[in-house]
Protein backbone atom coordinates (compact mmCIF):
# COMPACT_ATOMS: atom_id res chain seq x y z
CA UNK A 1 0.00 0.00 0.00
CA UNK A 2 1.16 3.53 -0.84
CA UNK A 3 0.28 6.25 1.67
CA UNK A 4 0.70 10.01 1.23
CA UNK A 5 0.86 12.07 4.43
CA UNK A 6 0.38 15.73 3.53
CA UNK A 7 -0.61 17.84 6.55
CA UNK A 8 -0.50 21.54 7.24
CA UNK A 9 1.20 22.72 10.44
CA UNK A 10 -0.49 22.28 13.82
CA UNK A 11 -0.50 25.89 15.00
CA UNK A 12 1.31 26.59 18.29
CA UNK A 13 2.44 22.96 18.38
CA UNK A 14 4.20 21.28 15.44
CA UNK A 15 5.51 22.10 11.98
CA UNK A 16 3.93 20.19 9.12
CA UNK A 17 7.13 18.14 8.67
CA UNK A 18 7.03 16.99 12.31
CA UNK A 19 3.34 16.10 12.03
CA UNK A 20 4.03 13.96 8.97
CA UNK A 21 7.04 12.19 10.51
CA UNK A 22 5.17 11.33 13.74
CA UNK A 23 2.29 9.80 11.77
CA UNK A 24 4.69 7.90 9.52
CA UNK A 25 6.56 6.43 12.48
CA UNK A 26 3.31 5.30 14.05
CA UNK A 27 2.01 3.68 10.87
CA UNK A 28 5.25 1.86 10.05
CA UNK A 29 5.67 0.61 13.62
CA UNK A 30 2.67 -1.69 13.06
CA UNK A 31 2.61 -1.89 9.25
CA UNK A 32 6.32 -1.92 8.26
CA UNK A 33 5.77 -3.14 4.70
CA UNK A 34 3.70 -0.13 3.63
CA UNK A 35 5.29 2.68 1.62
CA UNK A 36 4.75 6.08 3.26
CA UNK A 37 5.63 9.37 1.53
CA UNK A 38 5.66 12.60 3.57
CA UNK A 39 4.76 15.87 1.86
CA UNK A 40 4.56 18.73 4.40
CA UNK A 41 2.28 21.48 3.14
CA UNK A 42 1.79 25.13 4.04
CA UNK A 43 -0.96 27.70 3.64
CA UNK A 44 1.15 30.84 3.33
CA UNK A 45 2.17 31.04 6.98
CA UNK A 46 5.18 29.62 8.76
CA UNK A 47 6.65 26.73 6.79
CA UNK A 48 5.69 28.00 3.34
CA UNK A 49 9.27 28.82 2.38
CA UNK A 50 10.39 25.36 3.49
CA UNK A 51 7.81 23.86 1.14
CA UNK A 52 8.91 26.06 -1.77
CA UNK A 53 12.61 25.43 -1.14
CA UNK A 54 12.00 21.68 -1.42
CA UNK A 55 10.60 21.92 -4.96
CA UNK A 56 12.02 25.02 -6.67
CA UNK A 57 15.59 26.06 -7.62
CA UNK A 58 15.95 28.95 -5.18
CA UNK A 59 18.60 30.40 -2.93
CA UNK A 60 18.04 31.50 0.66
CA UNK A 61 18.73 35.19 1.29
CA UNK A 62 19.38 35.93 4.97
CA UNK A 63 19.22 39.34 6.63
CA UNK A 64 18.42 41.11 9.87
CA UNK A 65 15.01 42.80 10.09
CA UNK A 66 12.60 44.06 12.73
CA UNK A 67 10.16 41.64 14.36
CA UNK A 68 6.52 42.68 15.09
CA UNK A 69 7.70 44.74 18.09
CA UNK A 70 10.62 46.36 16.22
CA UNK A 71 13.31 44.17 17.77
CA UNK A 72 16.09 42.88 15.51
CA UNK A 73 15.81 39.27 14.36
CA UNK A 74 17.31 37.04 11.69
CA UNK A 75 14.98 36.27 8.78
CA UNK A 76 15.19 35.08 5.20
CA UNK A 77 13.38 34.92 1.90
CA UNK A 78 13.91 32.82 -1.22
CA UNK A 79 15.15 34.10 -4.56
CA UNK A 80 15.05 32.47 -7.97
CA UNK A 81 18.03 34.06 -9.66
CA UNK A 82 17.12 32.82 -13.14
CA UNK A 83 13.54 34.05 -13.10
CA UNK A 84 14.16 37.02 -10.75
CA UNK A 85 11.32 35.90 -8.46
CA UNK A 86 11.38 36.51 -4.70
CA UNK A 87 9.26 34.42 -2.33
CA UNK A 88 8.62 36.21 0.95
CA UNK A 89 6.86 34.80 4.01
CA UNK A 90 5.62 37.58 6.26
CA UNK A 91 5.66 35.15 9.20
CA UNK A 92 9.47 35.36 9.03
CA UNK A 93 9.37 38.97 10.21
CA UNK A 94 5.83 39.76 11.34
CA UNK A 95 4.50 36.37 12.44
CA UNK A 96 2.52 35.64 15.57
CA UNK A 97 4.78 32.68 16.38
CA UNK A 98 7.63 35.17 16.95
CA UNK A 99 5.89 36.51 20.06
CA UNK A 100 5.01 35.03 23.41
CA UNK A 101 1.27 35.10 24.10
CA UNK A 102 1.67 37.90 26.65
CA UNK A 103 3.43 40.09 24.06
CA UNK A 104 0.72 39.81 21.39
CA UNK A 105 -0.87 43.24 21.04
CA UNK A 106 -2.12 44.42 17.62
CA UNK A 107 -1.98 48.04 18.78
CA UNK A 108 1.81 47.79 19.00
CA UNK A 109 2.75 45.19 16.37
CA UNK A 110 3.96 46.17 12.93
CA UNK A 111 4.64 44.78 9.45
CA UNK A 112 7.79 46.92 9.24
CA UNK A 113 10.07 43.85 9.07
CA UNK A 114 8.05 42.45 6.17
CA UNK A 115 8.67 45.73 4.38
CA UNK A 116 12.39 45.34 5.00
CA UNK A 117 12.31 41.90 3.37
CA UNK A 118 10.46 43.34 0.37
CA UNK A 119 12.88 46.26 0.08
CA UNK A 120 15.87 43.90 0.09
CA UNK A 121 14.24 41.78 -2.63
CA UNK A 122 13.69 44.91 -4.73
CA UNK A 123 17.32 45.90 -4.31
CA UNK A 124 18.41 42.34 -5.17
CA UNK A 125 16.72 42.68 -8.55
CA UNK A 126 13.39 40.92 -8.17
CA UNK A 127 10.99 41.42 -11.06
CA UNK A 128 8.22 39.45 -9.38
CA UNK A 129 7.53 39.16 -5.65
CA UNK A 130 5.12 36.67 -4.11
CA UNK A 131 4.20 37.55 -0.54
CA UNK A 132 2.74 34.80 1.64
CA UNK A 133 0.73 36.41 4.41
CA UNK A 134 -0.45 33.68 6.79
CA UNK A 135 0.24 33.66 10.52
CA UNK A 136 0.55 37.38 11.15
CA UNK A 137 0.82 39.09 14.53
CA UNK A 138 -0.28 42.42 13.08
CA UNK A 139 -3.32 44.58 12.35
CA UNK A 140 -1.69 47.66 10.82
CA UNK A 141 -3.09 47.44 7.27
CA UNK A 142 0.45 47.25 5.89
CA UNK A 143 1.33 50.67 7.33
CA UNK A 144 4.55 49.32 8.84
CA UNK A 145 5.51 47.62 5.57
CA UNK A 146 4.92 50.88 3.72
CA UNK A 147 7.08 52.83 6.18
CA UNK A 148 9.98 50.43 5.54
CA UNK A 149 9.55 51.06 1.81
CA UNK A 150 9.77 54.83 2.23
CA UNK A 151 6.12 55.85 2.43
CA UNK A 152 5.57 58.61 4.97
CA UNK A 153 2.52 58.95 7.20
CA UNK A 154 1.87 62.28 8.93
CA UNK A 155 -0.54 63.23 11.70
CA UNK A 156 -2.57 66.44 12.05
CA UNK A 157 0.56 68.31 13.17
CA UNK A 158 2.58 67.08 10.13
CA UNK A 159 4.64 64.83 12.40
CA UNK A 160 5.70 61.38 11.12
CA UNK A 161 3.94 58.32 12.50
CA UNK A 162 5.46 54.94 13.26
CA UNK A 163 3.79 52.13 11.32
CA UNK A 164 1.68 50.22 13.85
CA UNK A 165 -1.97 49.59 14.65
CA UNK A 166 -2.29 52.27 17.32
CA UNK A 167 -1.40 54.99 14.81
CA UNK A 168 -3.93 54.09 12.11
CA UNK A 169 -6.62 56.57 13.25
CA UNK A 170 -3.99 59.32 13.57
CA UNK A 171 -3.01 59.32 9.90
CA UNK A 172 -3.85 62.60 8.22
CA UNK A 173 -1.63 62.35 5.14
CA UNK A 174 0.42 59.77 3.23
CA UNK A 175 3.10 60.36 0.60
CA UNK A 176 4.97 58.01 -1.72
CA UNK A 177 8.68 57.04 -1.44
CA UNK A 178 11.36 58.88 -3.38
CA UNK A 179 10.88 58.75 -7.14
CA UNK A 180 13.67 56.26 -7.92
CA UNK A 181 12.32 53.66 -5.47
CA UNK A 182 8.71 54.26 -6.50
CA UNK A 183 9.71 53.64 -10.11
CA UNK A 184 11.19 50.24 -9.15
CA UNK A 185 8.08 49.32 -7.15
CA UNK A 186 5.85 50.09 -10.12
CA UNK A 187 7.99 47.91 -12.40
CA UNK A 188 7.62 44.82 -10.19
CA UNK A 189 4.69 42.38 -10.30
CA UNK A 190 3.52 41.82 -6.72
CA UNK A 191 1.24 39.00 -5.62
CA UNK A 192 -0.27 38.35 -2.21
CA UNK A 193 -0.87 34.65 -1.61
CA UNK A 194 -3.66 34.03 0.89
CA UNK A 195 -6.70 31.87 1.38
CA UNK A 196 -8.48 34.42 3.53
CA UNK A 197 -11.42 35.96 1.66
CA UNK A 198 -12.41 38.54 4.28
CA UNK A 199 -12.83 42.22 3.37
CA UNK A 200 -10.91 44.89 5.24
CA UNK A 201 -13.63 46.34 7.44
CA UNK A 202 -16.69 45.49 9.51
CA UNK A 203 -17.92 42.32 11.20
CA UNK A 204 -16.20 40.11 8.62
CA UNK A 205 -13.10 42.31 8.46
CA UNK A 206 -9.52 41.96 9.62
CA UNK A 207 -9.95 43.38 13.13
CA UNK A 208 -13.21 41.66 14.09
CA UNK A 209 -12.38 38.19 12.78
CA UNK A 210 -8.65 37.87 13.41
CA UNK A 211 -8.00 40.53 16.06
CA UNK A 212 -8.91 38.40 19.08
CA UNK A 213 -6.28 35.74 18.32
CA UNK A 214 -3.70 38.53 18.16
CA UNK A 215 -4.62 39.89 21.58
CA UNK A 216 -7.35 42.42 20.76
CA UNK A 217 -10.20 43.19 23.16
CA UNK A 218 -13.60 44.38 21.88
CA UNK A 219 -12.53 47.97 22.50
CA UNK A 220 -9.29 47.47 20.57
CA UNK A 221 -11.16 45.76 17.74
CA UNK A 222 -13.40 48.83 17.30
CA UNK A 223 -10.38 51.15 17.49
CA UNK A 224 -8.43 49.19 14.86
CA UNK A 225 -11.42 48.83 12.55
CA UNK A 226 -11.90 52.61 12.65
CA UNK A 227 -8.18 53.01 12.06
CA UNK A 228 -8.20 50.75 9.00
CA UNK A 229 -11.15 52.72 7.66
CA UNK A 230 -9.12 55.90 8.10
CA UNK A 231 -6.13 54.32 6.34
CA UNK A 232 -8.36 53.38 3.43
CA UNK A 233 -9.85 56.86 3.12
CA UNK A 234 -6.41 58.52 3.24
CA UNK A 235 -4.96 56.15 0.62
CA UNK A 236 -7.93 56.68 -1.70
CA UNK A 237 -7.53 60.44 -1.37
CA UNK A 238 -3.73 60.82 -1.43
CA UNK A 239 -2.59 57.81 -3.49
CA UNK A 240 -5.64 57.68 -5.79
CA UNK A 241 -6.10 53.94 -5.24
CA UNK A 242 -9.28 52.05 -6.12
CA UNK A 243 -11.96 52.82 -3.49
CA UNK A 244 -13.23 49.22 -3.81
CA UNK A 245 -10.01 47.68 -2.44
CA UNK A 246 -11.47 47.62 1.05
CA UNK A 247 -14.31 45.38 -0.13
CA UNK A 248 -12.18 42.97 -2.16
CA UNK A 249 -11.77 39.33 -1.16
CA UNK A 250 -8.55 38.99 0.83
CA UNK A 251 -8.25 42.68 1.75
CA UNK A 252 -8.59 41.67 5.40
CA UNK A 253 -5.83 39.06 5.25
CA UNK A 254 -2.94 39.46 7.71
CA UNK A 255 -4.49 42.33 9.62
CA UNK A 256 -5.27 44.27 6.48
CA UNK A 257 -1.95 43.65 4.73
CA UNK A 258 -4.02 42.24 1.87
CA UNK A 259 -5.41 45.73 1.36
CA UNK A 260 -2.11 47.44 2.16
CA UNK A 261 -0.25 45.48 -0.50
CA UNK A 262 -2.82 46.73 -2.98
CA UNK A 263 -2.56 50.34 -1.77
CA UNK A 264 1.22 50.51 -1.68
CA UNK A 265 2.43 47.84 -4.15
CA UNK A 266 -0.48 47.51 -6.58
CA UNK A 267 -0.46 43.80 -5.68
CA UNK A 268 -2.88 41.17 -6.92
CA UNK A 269 -4.45 38.64 -4.55
CA UNK A 270 -3.99 34.96 -5.41
CA UNK A 271 -4.86 31.70 -3.62
CA UNK A 272 -1.92 30.51 -1.55
CA UNK A 273 -3.20 26.93 -1.47
CA UNK A 274 -3.75 26.82 -5.24
CA UNK A 275 -0.29 28.27 -5.85
CA UNK A 276 1.52 25.70 -3.70
CA UNK A 277 -0.50 22.68 -4.81
CA UNK A 278 0.08 23.66 -8.43
CA UNK A 279 3.84 23.80 -7.80
CA UNK A 280 3.63 20.29 -6.34
CA UNK A 281 1.55 19.12 -9.33
CA UNK A 282 -0.62 17.72 -6.57
CA UNK A 283 -3.56 16.48 -8.66
CA UNK A 284 -1.23 14.20 -10.58
CA UNK A 285 0.81 13.26 -7.52
CA UNK A 286 -2.14 11.83 -5.56
CA UNK A 287 -2.92 9.36 -8.35
CA UNK A 288 0.05 7.24 -7.23
CA UNK A 289 -1.30 6.69 -3.69
CA UNK A 290 -3.96 4.45 -2.16
CA UNK A 291 -4.54 6.51 1.00
CA UNK A 292 -4.23 10.24 1.68
CA UNK A 293 -3.74 11.49 5.25
CA UNK A 294 -4.05 15.23 5.78
CA UNK A 295 -5.09 17.68 8.47
CA UNK A 296 -4.27 20.75 10.55
CA UNK A 297 -4.31 21.89 14.15
CA UNK A 298 -8.02 22.75 14.25
CA UNK A 299 -10.63 21.59 11.79
CA UNK A 300 -13.68 23.85 11.84
CA UNK A 301 -16.10 25.51 9.43
CA UNK A 302 -13.30 27.73 8.08
CA UNK A 303 -11.44 24.59 6.96
CA UNK A 304 -13.94 24.07 4.14
CA UNK A 305 -13.88 27.71 3.01
CA UNK A 306 -11.09 27.51 0.41
CA UNK A 307 -8.34 26.76 2.92
CA UNK A 308 -5.45 24.44 2.14
CA UNK A 309 -6.98 21.27 3.56
CA UNK A 310 -10.20 21.74 1.56
CA UNK A 311 -8.11 22.06 -1.62
CA UNK A 312 -6.21 18.87 -0.75
CA UNK A 313 -9.47 17.01 -0.18
CA UNK A 314 -10.87 18.27 -3.47
CA UNK A 315 -7.81 17.05 -5.37
CA UNK A 316 -7.91 13.68 -3.58
CA UNK A 317 -11.68 13.18 -3.56
CA UNK A 318 -11.50 9.85 -5.41
CA UNK A 319 -9.04 8.43 -2.87
CA UNK A 320 -9.38 6.90 0.59
CA UNK A 321 -8.85 9.76 3.04
CA UNK A 322 -8.10 10.16 6.75
CA UNK A 323 -8.18 13.48 8.60
CA UNK A 324 -5.93 14.16 11.57
CA UNK A 325 -6.14 17.25 13.80
CA UNK A 326 -5.65 18.65 17.25
CA UNK A 327 -9.36 19.24 17.63
CA UNK A 328 -12.35 18.99 15.30
CA UNK A 329 -15.24 21.44 15.74
CA UNK A 330 -17.34 20.51 12.71
CA UNK A 331 -18.81 17.50 10.94
CA UNK A 332 -16.50 15.80 8.44
CA UNK A 333 -17.27 13.22 5.74
CA UNK A 334 -14.05 11.31 6.50
CA UNK A 335 -12.65 9.27 9.40
CA UNK A 336 -11.17 11.93 11.70
CA UNK A 337 -8.61 11.46 14.48
CA UNK A 338 -8.25 14.12 17.19
CA UNK A 339 -5.31 14.60 19.55
CA UNK A 340 -7.55 16.23 22.16
CA UNK A 341 -9.44 12.95 22.62
CA UNK A 342 -6.21 11.25 23.67
CA UNK A 343 -4.69 14.09 25.70
CA UNK A 344 -5.60 15.06 29.27
CA UNK A 345 -6.21 18.71 28.34
CA UNK A 346 -5.35 21.37 25.73
CA UNK A 347 -1.91 22.09 27.20
CA UNK A 348 -1.04 18.40 27.09
CA UNK A 349 -2.34 18.17 23.50
CA UNK A 350 -0.14 21.05 22.36
CA UNK A 351 2.97 20.01 24.29
CA UNK A 352 2.90 16.32 23.44
CA UNK A 353 1.30 16.43 20.00
CA UNK A 354 4.06 14.34 18.38
CA UNK A 355 3.53 11.51 20.89
CA UNK A 356 -0.22 11.45 20.32
CA UNK A 357 0.19 11.68 16.54
CA UNK A 358 2.45 8.65 16.60
CA UNK A 359 -0.28 6.78 18.51
CA UNK A 360 -2.83 7.91 15.93
CA UNK A 361 -0.48 6.63 13.25
CA UNK A 362 -0.39 3.26 15.02
CA UNK A 363 -4.18 3.24 15.14
CA UNK A 364 -4.44 3.93 11.40
CA UNK A 365 -1.77 1.33 10.69
CA UNK A 366 -3.64 -1.33 12.66
CA UNK A 367 -6.86 -0.51 10.82
CA UNK A 368 -5.06 -0.96 7.52
CA UNK A 369 -3.50 -4.29 8.51
CA UNK A 370 -7.00 -5.45 9.46
CA UNK A 371 -8.26 -4.57 6.00
CA UNK A 372 -10.13 -1.35 6.91
CA UNK A 373 -9.57 1.17 4.06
Amino acid sequence: MNILICPDKFKDSLKAFDVAIALKQGIQSVFPTTHVHCLPLADGGEGTLDAIESILPVQKIRLTVRNPLFKSIKAHYLFDEQKHIAYIEMAQASGIELLQSEDRNPMETSTYGTGELILHAIQTGAKKIILFVGGSATNDGGMGMACALGYEFLDMDKLPLEGKGANLPLINQVSEPQLSLMKKIKEIAFFVATDVSNPLLGQSGASAVFGPQKGATLEIIRYLDNGLNNLDEICVRDLKVDPEIKNSAGAGAAGGLGAGAQYFLNAKIISGADFLLEKYNFKELVKDFDLIITGEGKIDEQTWDGKLISKVLEAAKRKNIRLVCGICETETPYPTYEIIKKASDKEDALKNAAIYLEKIGEEIGLELTNGKN
